[in-house]
This record gives structure tokens, sequence and C-alpha cells, in this order.
């Protein structure tokens, strides 16, 4: 039993030795296979993934193809039907221009043959009221020629009695004091001639200065002419004439503000408050920028009037230049605003050129400015004003604009400075020091107009504004009654011209002579 006991185990021993050896024998035949079924497998997924690689390279192209294709087509498309809506625009934009040109002819044509009626019409009254006021004039002009034939003879007659009265209390008055010698011979009194003569001039002097006196003394006695009263009510009014002129609108003020927030210096100060109806004038007249690269020119400049020109009239770029040619051809300037009204001031840099206006060619070229400033300036110059006006011309656009003011010679002013004895001239005293700031020639509203037109401008407004002194009404009331016109007489001209043309005359014969 026991025997048979371990044969079995011997035998379980030698049949587990030979399953394990089988199992292991079939375990390394199934690692086998399963590592060639895994090689295959991957052969086959590396070779489909190539095929699919390949067929969606081709797929990609067939698309990228067709799309092509396809936004050729619609571009091709888009083109046409774009030419097409632009033909029947530009058909129907011809035809509404057709007729719309139709209609403003016809309109055009009905307003030119209203207007040739009213001119005419006018030109018939004109002329008939011109031939009434030629021959009223022409009876007024002879008879106030044969008023004032003898009205003069009068005053030369009281004039001349108080001359020799003078004369004779003079001559008195020396012989009694010993100043009197008695004349010598022609050939030795060479020393006391002369004398004499210095004499009897500084006699004739003070005479003459003593007119203004004697006409005084004079009016007076001749009633009849009503000159007394004139004289006393132009004396008056000189008192009152500058009243109200330093009075402006809120809008003005505000302008007026601006201004003086860059002025510093007190001499500089008291001459601009003395300008400053004069440059709101200016400022209210200047034509505004119509573009961003619209530039403007101020002749005359004026540092502290330039800011207010950028800021009201909306030019960005503003160019000064002085009238009379200096040592520096050009310097620059800097303007600071005062700070007033706690807000941060305003800094403006200009460059300012000098160069004479009368004789130099302006460094600038043609067709450069939209609008140039001759402030104030006209009447400064020498010799020859033309010159000016011509390089004007030459640096302003074609329609560009020239704002051009000066002194009225015309004006109220002027004419009750004759009436007292004075020059009529705003500014006639010599200037010992520079000849810059007198004024040499000062002009009517006539003569600024044909300067303008011989240069090659239209003016489009002439007008006058009283911005020193107000116009006497009895000055007025005076030309009324000789029937001459009472308008155009504020004593300062401005005229807004437009360049039209190249100029026309270098001398008009209004302000030049052969």
């Amino acid at each position: 039993m026991s025997r048979l006991t371990s044969i079995f185990r011997n035998l379980r021993l030698i049949l587990s030795r030979e399953i394990t050896e089988q199992i292991g024998e079939v375990e390394a035949r199934l690692n086998q296979r399963s590592d060639a079924y895994e090689r295959a497998i991957d052969q086959r997924l590396d070779e489909r993934s190539v095929e699919l690689d390949r067929r969606l390279d081709e797929r990609e192209t067939t698309l990228d193809r067709r799309l092509d294709e396809r936004e050729i087509t619609l571009d091709r498309r888009l083109d046409e039907r774009q030419a097409a809506l632009d033909q029947r625009l530009d058909e129907r934009f011809d035809e509404r221009t057709r007729e719309i040109d139709l209609r403003l002819d016809d309109r055009f044509a009905r307003n030119e043959k209203r207007i040739d009626e009213k001119f005419i019409a006018q030109d018939h009254q004109l002329d008939e009221r011109m031939e009434r006021h030629e021959r009223k004039v022409d009876a007024m002009i002879r008879q106030f020629s044969t008023d004032i034939v003898e009205r003069n003879d009068v005053m030369l007659q009281l004039f001349e009695q108080r001359l020799d009265k003078q004369r004779r209390e003079l001559k008195a008055l020396r012989e009694s004091s010993g100043e009197i010698a008695q004349p010598q011979a022609e050939t030795g009194s060479t020393g006391k001639e002369d004398a004499e003569s210095a004499d009897d001039s500084h006699s004739q002097l003070i005479s003459f200065r003593k007119l203004a006196n004697v006409t005084s003394h004079a009016t007076t006695k001749i009633k009849q002419t009503g000159a007394a009263p004139l004289y006393h009510q132009i004396l008056d009014w000189k008192k009152v004439a500058h009243e109200e002129l330093d009075k402006f609108s809120s809008d003005e003020q505000e302008v007026v503000d601006y201004i003086l927030s860059f002025v510093s210096d007190e001499k500089e100060l008291h001459y601009v408050r003395q300008h400053l109806r004069r440059f709101v004038a200016t400022l209210q007249r200047i034509p505004p920028a119509q573009k961003s690269s619209d530039r403007l020119l101020e002749l005359g400049s004026l540092s502290h009037i330039a800011p207010a020109i950028k800021k009201y009239s909306g030019y960005n770029e503003v160019h000064c230049a002085d009238f009379w040619e200096s040592d520096q051809a050009s310097v620059v300037e800097t303007v600071t605003q005062r700070n007033g009204n706690h807000r941060l001031p305003e800094t403006h840099t200009f460059e300012l050129r000098n160069f004479n206006v009368e004789r130099d060619v302006f460094p600038y070229p043609e067709n450069h400015f939209r609008v140039v400033l001759c402030c104030e300036l006209i009447e400064h110059l020498q010799s020859d004003p033309m010159h000016m006006l011509w390089e004007c011309n030459r640096v302003l656009e074609n329609d560009g604009w020239l704002l051009l003011t000066t002194p009225n010679i015309a004006s109220c002013r002027a004419i009750e400075g004759l009436l007292v004895g004075c020059a009529p001239y705003l500014l006639a005293q010599y200037n010992v020091r520079e000849t810059v700031d007198q004024h040499n020639r000062e002009y009517a509203p006539y003569e600024v107009g044909v300067a303008l037109a011989a240069a090659g401008f239209e003016v489009v407004e002439l007008e006058t504004e009283d911005v020193w002194a107000r116009s006497n009404p009895a000055i007025l009331d005076l030309l009324r009654q000789v029937h001459i016109g009472t308008e155009l007489r504020g004593d300062n001209i401005f005229a807004l011209a437009k360049k039209t043309s190249a100029p026309v005359e270098r001398y008009p014969k209004e302000l030049y002579i052969d």
C-alpha cells in the first residue's frame, strides 16, 4: 500500500512536471503568436495610416481647387454686378444732372432777365436823380462860392487889422526898449540885418500861432454866417467824443479780455487799450478758416493780437511779418497768457519775418495764404504802396482775401479838424526818432478802392467805423445841409477784398504822378 502510494506520488510528480513543461511550451508558443499578431497589426495599421494620409491629402487638394474655382467665380460675378450698378448709377446721375442743369438754366435766365429789367429801371431813376442833384448842387455851389468869397473877405480884413495892430505894438515895444538900431550902410549891415530878419520871422510865427485865437474872436463878429455856434459845438464835442467807445457787448468783452491777457508791459498795455475797438472790429471781419491747412499772414504784426486771430478765426497757422527791414531777417516771438482766471496760461510761438513791404519780394511762395491782413500799415509807407498790394496778390490763393484797414482822411474827425484850423491827419506830427511811426499819407475810401482794384482785387466790403472818436453830429448835419453824402465818414476804413485776377495797373493816377 505504501508502495502504491509512493508510486502514485512519483507519477503525480512526473505528470506535474510534464504538465508544467507543456504549459510553458504553450505559453511560449502563445507569446510568439501574440508577438507575430502584434507585428502584423502594427504593420497593417501603418499601411492603413499612410493610405488615409494619402487619401486626405488628395481630398484636401481637391477641396482647395474647388474653393479657388468658387472664389474666382464669385469675384467675377461681384465685379459684373458692381459694373452694372455703377453703370446704372452713372446713367441716373447724368439724367438727374441734366434735369437740374435745365432747371437752373431756366431759373438763371429768369433771374438775369429780372435783374436786367431792375438795373435798367434803376439806371433811369439814377440818371434822373443825378441830373436833378447836379442841377441843385451847381446852384448851391454858385451860391456857396459867393457866400464863401464874401465871408473870406470879411475874415481877411479882420485878420489884416489884427496883424497890423500886433506889428505896431511889437515895433513900439522894440523902439521903447532900444532893440531897433539905426540902419547902416549896405556894405556893413550884414550882422544886424540878419538879426532883424530873424526877429521879423519870429514875429510872423508868433502872429500866425495867434490866428486860432483871432479866429475865435472874429467869428463872434460874423453872426450871419453861423460859424460861431458850429465852432463851439466842435469844441464841446471833443470833450465827449471818446465816450461809449470803450463799452463792449458780452461777446466783444470776451475777445477784449483774451487780447489783454497776453499784454504785460505797461507801455504796450496803454497802446492796446487805445486800439481795442479797432482790434475787435478787425477780428469780426476776418474770413474764417475753411480747412485746417488754411494759412493767414499778418503784415505789420502785433504779437498780442496773433493768438486772438488763431482762436476766433480758426487759423492754426498764422505767419507774422514786420513791415520794415531789420538786421534780423527772422525772429521767433513767444507770448504767454497772464494767469488771471485760475487756468493754465496759453503760450504761443510765432515766427516774425522782417522785410521792406515797399521794396522787397515777400519771403513766401505764390498762392500760399488764404487771408492777408494789412492793418494800419499803408498810411506809414513812404513811396510805393502798390508794390505791397501787388505782393499781397502774389502770395494769396485764388479767391483769397485781403483785409486792409487805415485811418480815413475823409472822416468827420478830419473835416472837424480842418474847420478849426488843424491838420486832418490822425498822426500828423513828425517823429524825430524813427520815421515808421508817423503817417506819411492817409487815404480816403475811394482811394483805397482804386488801389485794391488796380492790384487785382474785387472790393466786397468797403466800410468805415468810428474806433478812435465818435463822429460829430454837427458835422454830419452840416454835410446834409450842403447835400454832401454822410456815408463812409467813420474815422477808420475797413476794406475786405477778394483776389479775382492778376494785378491790373502798377501806378494808378489817383496815387502816383509821372
